[in-house]
């Protein structure tokens, strides 16, 4: 991504805020990359093989040397144009924090437009594709939670499903995973799991259908003592002492 690119080089050609007309436009191939953020309106674009939309707040990049079709709809962007720029991959970032990021670029406008140094034009674009990375790890971690939120949810049964099982189908570490839910949820993803699982066994429990022992195993639990701590722990009583309370 050009915005992880290490040995990422480019010199700044123009910046300026575009305004297009509504309609189809087919673009010829030009010679220096553009990196360009949506303020308002839409951009559908056909690039080879690939299409997408772009939408306020979203950030493309375009290698030089690329034609395109694109349609427009009530659009504004504010675009910086690269000459010698080393970055050759299509991209189309889509910003959480959209509001900082625009802020930037309309930073970057206005120091070019005030013919302030060249080096500060290019410390700012630095600037962008630093909160761009930021923002980009953020959305990763919002996922990676959503996702183990929503399998957790679905498969707290499960007495195999661990933190481990929750980085594999998030795609993360389980430093990540635990950095993201304490940020999100203020919690780690051992203690909502549990959390999920003692709030079913409670619900079991004032059903009186279940013993602890079928309880036990029903909320995922491998072992009937290790369950019985647990929520002797969590609710001041061991479950068989409470469903006798429950139904006296």
């Amino acid at each position: 991504m050009i915005y992880n690119c290490e040995n990422l080089s480019f010199q700044i050609l123009t910046v300026d805020r575009y305004y297009h007309r509504d309609g189809c436009f087919d673009v010829k191939a030009r010679p220096y990359a553009a990196l360009s953020y949506r303020v308002r309106g839409t951009g559908d674009f056909e690039i080879g093989t690939k299409r997408f939309s772009t939408k306020p707040g979203d950030i493309l990049f375009l290698p030089a040397n690329t034609p395109y079709k694109v349609e427009y709809s009530v659009s504004e962007s504010i675009v910086v144009h690269f000459d010698a720029c080393n970055y050759t991959e299509i991209e189309s970032i889509c910003a959480l924090n959209g509001s900082k990021i625009d802020l930037c670029f309309e930073h970057l406008l206005e120091a070019w437009k005030a013919r302030r140094s060249i080096h500060q034009a290019k410390s700012i674009v630095y600037d962008i594709l630093d909160k761009i990375s930021i923002d980009q790890q953020q959305a990763i971690s919002d996922a990676a939670v959503a996702t183990c939120v929503r399998y957790m949810e679905e498969h707290y049964f499960d007495p195999e499903l661990n933190v481990e099982a929750l980085c594999d189908i998030s795609f993360v570490s389980v430093s990540s995973l635990q950095r993201a839910f304490l940020k999100c949820l203020a919690t780690s993803p051992k203690q909502y799991l549990n959390r999920l699982r003692m709030n079913r066994a409670l619900e079991l429990l004032a059903k009186n259908e279940l013993s602890v022992k079928e309880i036990s195993s029903a909320c995922g639990f491998k072992d009937e003592k290790y369950f019985s701590r647990a929520f002797r722990k969590r609710y001041g009583h061991p479950p068989a002492q409470l469903k006798d309370y429950m139904f006296v």
